[in-house]
């Protein structure tokens, strides 16, 4: 029975089932690579769970001292209005935002509808309101950047968000595979399926061409989730190129970069900084540290 299992410091287990999380018989597994994710205040977990290999679910909280289940909410295609898709060979996390909401990445369904981009869902943090999604969410797990680390930006919202924005060309889109920063509480059309999504801030473009596609088609960013640095107004982010970027959103440029791995398709892996600066990212299924 696949679930949640909790140890504490003296040793003590505690266990719940996807099944009891979730209140729903059809729910057989929380969704594979989905790390839990803690509330705020730390008195709630997170985490997804679904009827199996690329099947429906939902998002679910519990008690986080006791396991007990609390709240959950259906993962919906905003566009089709379908159950959206937890693949079991993702690797979206739910993040919580400094206010409490809640992200989630998923598949759209039917597949392909929004070139295989799928979506970020996003929730309060009750699980009993769904709030604007951003355009992409597949295999992806939400960043959060302070607004005050992005210079351009005039809005109201306290953070954004940055996610993957790739496009791909060989399931509809157009090879323009780009990273974003979105405003959560803003809103703007989707242009591929006529969607209300979140509102671009910035974006940035990849750099190295695909010799897999012609044009102006360019490698995708493999990262699961970017490491963001308020202090110096950037973030670090791998490129299915093989290198390791450094955004700067002061000039909404790639301003470094470093090489690490050969080309190559990727899995979509975290990229974090240690607390003495060096920036650890994954590419070609080998662990870097690169320093300052």
């Amino acid at each position: 029975r696949s679930g949640i299992a909790k140890i504490d410091y003296l040793g003590n287990g505690s266990f719940v089932t996807a099944t009891a999380a979730a209140n729903d018989v059809g729910i057989v597994q929380v969704s594979m690579n989905c790390v839990p994710t803690l509330s705020v205040d730390q008195r709630t977990l997170y985490f997804a769970v679904s009827t199996g290999y690329s099947g429906s679910g939902y998002l679910v909280s519990v008690n986080s001292a006791t396991l007990a289940p609390m709240s959950r909410i259906a993962l919906v295609d905003p566009h089709d209005g379908n159950p959206a898709l937890v693949p079991s060979d993702g690797t979206a996390t739910a993040m919580v935002g400094p206010d409490g909401d809640v992200y989630y990445g998923v598949l759209e369904n039917p597949l392909g509808s929004n070139h295989y981009r799928g979506w970020m869902l996003h929730f309060n943090g009750a699980l009993t309101a769904t709030k604007t999604p951003g355009a992409f969410g597949w295999d992806d797990t939400a960043s959060v950047v302070p607004s005050k680390a992005v210079p351009s930006y005039h809005g109201a919202s306290p953070y954004l968000i940055l996610t993957k924005y790739n496009n791909y060309a060989d399931q509809g889109g157009d090879g323009h595979n780009k990273i974003a920063i979105l405003d959560p509480n803003a809103t703007e059309i989707d242009p591929v399926t006529g969607t209300t999504t979140m509102q671009e801030v910035i974006t940035v473009l990849g750099v190295t061409q695909d010799p897999d596609f012609g044009g102006s088609t360019v490698r995708e960013w493999c990262i699961n989730s970017a490491a963001v640095d308020p202090l110096t107004k950037a973030a670090y982010v791998n490129s299915e190129d093989g290198k390791l970027y450094r955004w700067d959103f002061t000039s909404n440029s790639l301003t470094q970069t470093i090489a690490l791995a050969p080309a190559t398709g990727e899995a979509y892996t975290p990229t974090v900084v240690g607390v003495d600066g060096t920036v650890y990212a994954i590419n070609n299924a080998i662990l870097f540290a690169v320093g300052q």
